[in-house]
C-alpha cells in the first residue's frame, strides 16, 4: 500500500471531531500528487526511451532540423539520458553522433536543462534517438519538412499534408505543372490534375448508398445488368469492389469523346472474364460500376457523382469529364519524365477522349485539396455513417470499396495513367488523424522512387511530425 492510499484510508475513519486532522492529511496527499505529477508525459509509449529522463523536462514539442555547428570537428553526443541531471533514472550513456543524422528533420518531444546546456529529446521517422544538446538544432515549421522532403527526392507536383484533422492542412508544391507556360504546380484551383484510380473510392461509396438504401446488395450478380459479359452469373457487386472479379483488361483511348453508355459498351468489348477470383487489379470492374450506379438509379453516373458527392462536399475544383468538354478556366496539368537527371523531358497530356472511357474510374479532374474535402467525407458522416464505411472497407481484407486495406490503420489508394508521368495517390490514418495526399505530374523521382513510395514518405512526415 502507498502512502496515498494509507492517507485516504485514515481519512475515512476520521470522526468529525478531528476535521483539522484530516484537512491537514488531504493536504499532505495532494502534495505528494503534485510531486507525482510533476513526472513527464510522453504521447506514446512505444516511442519512449527505456531510461527516461527527469521530474523537470518540460515537454512542449516542436520540430527542428539536427545540424553540426562549424565549431565541431563532429556532431553532439546523443545520450540515453540528460548527463548530469539530478533526479534521473539511469545512467547517461552515448547512443550515438548526432552528425549521422546531419540535416535530417526530427520531433523534439520534451527538452531538460542540466546545468549550463539544455538538452532534447528527439524522435526520428517515430524511433527515439536519445537526447542532445539544443545547440544542435534548428527549429523549422512543419511545412518546411514537407517542402524539404519534396526537393530531397525531386517530387514534381502538389502535395496536401496533414498532421492533425482539426487544423488547417499544409500544401507544398514543387516545379511546373506546365513548363512551356511557366505555370506552377498548386492546389489553389488553377491547375487541375487527373485523379486516375482515386476516383474508385468515389464510385465505392456511391455503391454502399445503394446498398444502404437496400437498392442493391453485396450478391446481387453482374448478369442482372450486364449478362453479355462471360460468367457474370457468378460475379458479384462485391467482387467487382475487390478486384476479384476475375475481370481484367485495359481500356485504350479513344480516338473521340465517348458518352456514359458508349463507355460502358466500349469497356464491355474490351474487358477479358476469367473466372477466377483472385485479386486482379483492373480499372474495369470501377467502370462497370458506374454503369450499374447509373442503371439502378435512373441517372447518369455524373449526375450522381456531382450531387450525392462534389456538391454535397463543397469539391468546386473538381469536373466530370466526358461526351462534353468540361468549361474549365483552369489549366490542366502536363506530365513530364525525368530522364538522366533532366526533369520536364516527354511532355504529355491524359487526353479528353481517354478520360471519358473511364466513367467510375479516372474521369475527373481535381485538385490535392479538393481530394482532401472527399477524404474527410468518408468518415465525418457527411458521406457514410462510420458502419457504413466500416462495411465498405471490409468486402476483402487486400482491396475494398476503391481502397488498399491490408495496411493496419490506415488506408491508401494509387492511381496512374499507362505511359505518363503522372501518380495520384493518398494515404490517410483510420479517423484521418493523418493524411497525405500527393499529385505528381514526373517520374521517376531521384532514385527511381515511385509515387507510391513517396506518398508513404509523406505519410510519414503527417504522422511524426
Amino acid at each position: 500500500m502507498n502512502r496515498i492510499t494509507k492517507l485516504m484510508g485514515m481519512t475515512s475513519i476520521m470522526n468529525t471531531k478531528n476535521k483539522l486532522k484530516t484537512t491537514l492529511l488531504i493536504a499532505a496527499g495532494a502534495l505528494l500528487l503534485g510531486v507525482t505529477a510533476t513526472q513527464p508525459t510522453t504521447t506514446n509509449a512505444a516511442t519512449t526511451p527505456t531510461t527516461t529522463s527527469t521530474k523537470t523536462a518540460t515537454t512542449k514539442h516542436y520540430d527542428a532540423q539536427i545540424t553540426t555547428p562549424k565549431s565541431l570537428a563532429s556532431g553532439y553526443q546523443i545520450y540515453s539520458n540528460v548527463p548530469g541531471a539530478k533526479n534521473t533514472t539511469g545512467t547517461a550513456t552515448t547512443t550515438t553522433d548526432s552528425s549521422k543524422y546531419n540535416n535530417q528533420y526530427v520531433r523534439v518531444m520534451a527538452t531538460q536543462k542540466s546545468g549550463s546546456t539544455t538538452y532534447a529529446l528527439v524522435r526520428y521517422n517515430g524511433k527515439t534517438l536519445g537526447w542532445m544538446n539544443v545547440n544542435g538544432l534548428t527549429q523549422v515549421s512543419f511545412k518546411a519538412v514537407a517542402q524539404a522532403t519534396m526537393q530531397k527526392y525531386n517530387a514534381i507536383g502538389s502535395v496536401l499534408v496533414s498532421h492533425n484533422k482539426s487544423l488547417t492542412p499544409t500544401v507544398v508544391n514543387n516545379g511546373y505543372a506546365n513548363m512551356l507556360h511557366s505555370s506552377n504546380n498548386t492546389s489553389d484551383g488553377t491547375v487541375l490534375y487527373p485523379l486516375a484510380s482515386l476516383q474508385n473510392t468515389m464510385t465505392g461509396a456511391l455503391i454502399q448508398k445503394l446498398f444502404n438504401a437496400k437498392q442493391l446488395t453485396p450478391t446481387t450478380k453482374l448478369s442482372k445488368f450486364y449478362p453479355q459479359i462471360a460468367h457474370s452469373k457468378t460475379i458479384t457487386i462485391q467482387q467487382l469492389l475487390t478486384m476479384t472479379s476475375g475481370i481484367t483488361g485495359t481500356i485504350k483511348a479513344p480516338d473521340d469523346q465517348l458518352t456514359e453508355p458508349q463507355a460502358y459498351t466500349n469497356a464491355i468489348k474490351t474487358l477479358n472474364s476469367t473466372g477466377k477470383t483472385n485479386f486482379k487489379y483492373s480499372d474495369i470492374n470501377y467502370v462497370l460500376l458506374a454503369g450499374i450506379i447509373a442503371k439502378v438509379t435512373g441517372k447518369t453516373y455524373t449526375q450522381t457523382l456531382q450531387s450525392k458527392i462534389l456538391n454535397k462536399l463543397g469539391m468546386k475544383n473538381t469536373f466530370i469529364v466526358n461526351d462534353t468538354q468540361p468549361d474549365l478556366t483552369a489549366i490542366k496539368a502536363v506530365s513530364y519524365n525525368s530522364t538522366n537527371g533532366t526533369d520536364y523531358q516527354n511532355s504529355q497530356s491524359v487526353s479528353y477522349p481517354a478520360l471519358s472511357a473511364l466513367p467510375g474510374a479516372g474521369n475527373v479532374l481535381t485538385t490535392p485539396t479538393d481530394y482532401y474535402k472527399f477524404i474527410l467525407g468518408m468518415q465525418n458522416s457527411k458521406l457514410l455513417s462510420a458502419k457504413s464505411y466500416q462495411s465498405l472497407t471490409s468486402y476483402s481484407t487486400k482491396y475494398s470499396g476503391g481502397m488498399y486495406v491490408n495496411q493496419k490503420g490506415v488506408k491508401f489508394n494509387n492511381g496512374t495513367y499507362t505511359d505518363t508521368g503522372f501518380n495520384t495517390s493518398y494515404y490517410a490514418s483510420d479517423g484521418n488523424q493523418h493524411v497525405a495526399v500527393t499529385f505528381l505530374n514526373q517520374s521517376p523521382l531521384k532514385n527511381n522512387m515511385t509515387g507510391a513510395q513517396f506518398a508513404q514518405k509523406m505519410n510519414t512526415i503527417a504522422t511524426y511530425y
